[in-house]
């Protein structure tokens, strides 16, 4: 009897999707569908922020997303019932579920909603590597307000540790540094330092000025000025107002507006 679970997938991973008491699978690139699953959720969140009615992103739209190749993505567009018994799914099952027998279609909902099983190293390099940053962040933005000095990266850790915080590997470390910082506050006294600024972006870059400021701020307030430029007031932690007026000046050849309105 063959060992299911031991079938080498040479390096690949399994994409499922289960729909109607159907199930399909496909062969996935592990490090180029961990990237294409972050710049899905990069997106999806930029739409909650932007307060759009529709967040989520559709077949169609992950099929002409320009940053995603399906191609690199899949190890190609066969579709499984089952991978591992070579049991390929049927076209009546594909056009009852998917409305076509169209892998790289199939392969894009898969992408969306499906289950994809990450390896384990993968999950824990990825989940070390986030979890360096947020303290990294955390330790050069917080103080302790009893004797106002920041706290060493060292007992950052060890709270984080004791307070069994769990790292999203899907969103970025700035975005998970406050709630981190709430969980951490009944183990050590801590407190973000923070600065409010004004921004305003130019019309050529607000699309892409929008998506790099909601990752490290809390808009307050904002405005879409006549010209099509984007004004903002917004609030973030001190240390991290330098990293983003640099991606902002590089972003727009330095024509971004900034002012620093309360520290």
């Amino acid at each position: 009897m063959i060992d299911r679970a031991r079938i080498d997938l040479g390096g690949y991973i399994i994409g499922r999707i289960e729909n109607s008491g159907r199930a399909f699978e496909m062969l996935m690139d592990p490090e180029k569908a961990w990237d294409a699953k972050k710049l899905i959720r990069e997106e999806i969140n930029k739409r909650l922020k932007e307060g759009k009615d529709k967040s989520r992103l559709t077949v169609e739209e992950i099929l002409n997303y320009q940053n995603i190749d399906l191609e690199l993505v899949f190890e190609s567009f066969i579709v499984f019932e089952d991978f591992r018994r070579g049991k390929k799914a049927t076209d009546g099952d594909m056009e009852v579920v998917f409305n076509t027998t169209d892998g790289m279609r199939i392969g894009a909902s898969i992408l969306l909603d499906g289950e994809i099983h990450w390896t384990q190293a993968q999950r824990e390099e990825e989940r070390q590597k986030k979890l360096k940053q947020i303290i990294t962040i955390i330790s050069k933005n917080a103080i302790n307000p009893q004797n106002k000095k920041p706290h060493p990266y060292q007992r950052i850790e060890k709270a984080i540790e004791e307070a069994k915080v769990k790292v999203d590997l899907m969103r970025s470390a700035e975005e998970q540094v406050d709630d981190i910082v709430k969980s951490i506050r009944a183990i050590i006294p801590i407190r973000i330092e923070q600065v409010e600024m004004a921004i305003k972006i130019p019309t050529a870059f607000t699309a892409k000025g929008y998506n790099i400021v909601a990752q490290y701020v809390q808009i307050k307030k904002e405005e879409w000025q006549s010209d099509g430029s984007w004004v903002a007031v917004v609030s973030l932690p001190a240390g991290l107002q330098m990293e983003l007026v640099d991606k902002l000046n590089k972003l727009t050849h330095g024509r971004v507006q900034t002012k620093i309105l309360k520290a």
